[in-house]
């Protein structure tokens, strides 16, 4: 799915929360109604209270929907919006004049979509909701007041008002909902825009990392796809798994202050190289801390804790367990099982299965012992991914 319609997909996902927020608080207005008139601040028809029920029920709909079942989409959308009309004009029609807000109450609230066509559906629709709660109320006799004691009387001073008052308030929020969407749609490209300019750095970024390690190859992209399928196994949402996955190829960026001397070095690194190659976490953290933007904000974690230890005993010295950075700690497996089973200049490739059980004995260890046995879960997707990406 494009960031673009994840943006607008979560906007509309929250207007369904805020929705069903706004209906709760009618239903507690509602039993505020209830509770005045059982106590005689002011008198209502006998039908009051199987409306209100009514009411009540229609009111709790999008809270069981959207927040208890989880349900969205566009279909459920006009669904309640339909439901919204159809109660408010039940309301209407037995409570009439005391009520003459809920006329507008679906329109009011379609706005929270930003959306013309949710004012536009809600105003049609409520029109000849209008006319016939007024006919159902002049024939139950709910307003006995001059004029509306005649059929004349409802159309000239009941009907024709309320439907003018109706249409002048949706002209007014079709206005704010137009521009609404307008500069939603202004910044949902800003924000795809900022999304794309950062996947083009880290792209770019990454590859120079490459092109310094040589023997690495693919290493960059296949660290990214196991990231994912860790991630993925996690639960987290597909677009949180494609921003860590494309924050991960930047884990090595702080090699690049690395002399390439000590990176190309064919035999095992002496103490003082070592403490070189340490400080690449570090001076990947510093560079990207301060960079603008999730993804980024993700690899700068990343970058600096992808080398910390589950036991403590990492590159930082302190760090542990769940202090350490969910997706390092992802990234760190990742990292390691893809130079095990690859060829370097100081070493042959392990083959998959003793990578994959170095790192089940690692696991409470070096690793999170959750995290590892995702990985065992999930291995054969692991060797997918390489021969997906072979090194060249």
């Amino acid at each position: 799915m494009e960031i673009a319609d994840r943006l607008l997909r979560d906007f509309e996902m929250d207007a369904d929360r805020r929705m069903a927020y706004i209906c709760r608080v009618m239903v507690g207005l509602m039993a505020l109604t209830v509770l005045l008139n059982l106590i005689g601040i002011f008198r209502l028809p006998s039908l009051l209270y199987p409306i209100m029920l009514f009411a009540v029920v229609i009111m709790f709909f999008p809270t069981i929907l959207y927040d208890v079942l989880h349900f969205h989409s566009k279909w459920l959308r006009w669904f309640v919006l339909t439901l919204m009309v159809l109660m408010s004009g039940a309301l209407y029609a037995i409570l009439s004049y005391h009520v003459i807000i809920m006329l507008v109450f679906p329109v009011t609230v379609s706005c929270l979509y930003c959306n013309r066509a949710s004012v536009l559906y809600t105003t049609i629709l409520s029109l000849p909701v209008l006319v016939v709660s007024h006919l159902t109320a002049f024939y139950l006799n709910v307003v006995p007041d001059e004029p509306l004691v005649t059929l004349r009387g409802v159309l000239c001073y009941g009907i024709l008002p309320r439907a003018i008052e109706l249409i002048a308030i949706s002209v007014i929020c079709l206005s704010v909902t137009g521009k609404l969407q307008r500069l939603i749609s202004a910044l949902i490209l800003k924000n795809k825009e900022l999304y794309d300019d950062q996947q083009i750095l880290v792209y770019g970024l990454a590859e120079i990392v490459e092109a310094r390690s040589r023997e690495t190859g693919q290493h960059v992209k296949r660290v990214a796809a196991y990231t994912r399928v860790l991630c993925k196994a996690m639960g987290l949402p597909d677009e949180t798994c494609e921003k860590v996955s494309v924050a991960s190829m930047l884990h090595d960026v702080g090699k690049l202050g690395v002399p390439e001397s000590i990176l190309q070095k064919p035999g095992r690194l002496t103490p003082e190289e070592f403490r070189v190659i340490q400080t690449h976490v570090d001076y990947g953290g510093n560079l990207l801390q301060n960079a603008p933007g999730e993804i980024l904000q993700i690899a700068a974690r990343i970058a600096r804790q992808h080398h910390e230890r589950y036991d403590g005993g990492g590159y930082q010295k302190g760090l542990r367990n769940e202090e350490i950075d969910r997706y390092a700690a992802c990234v760190a497996i990742a990292d390691v099982f893809d130079a095990l089973v690859s060829r370097r200049c100081y070493k042959e490739p392990w083959p998959p299965e003793e990578a994959r059980a170095e790192i089940l004995s690692q696991a409470g260890k070096q690793f999170d012992p959750d995290l590892t046995a995702l990985f065992d879960q999930h291995f054969d997707e692991f060797l997918a991914v390489m021969e997906q990406y072979p090194d060249q």
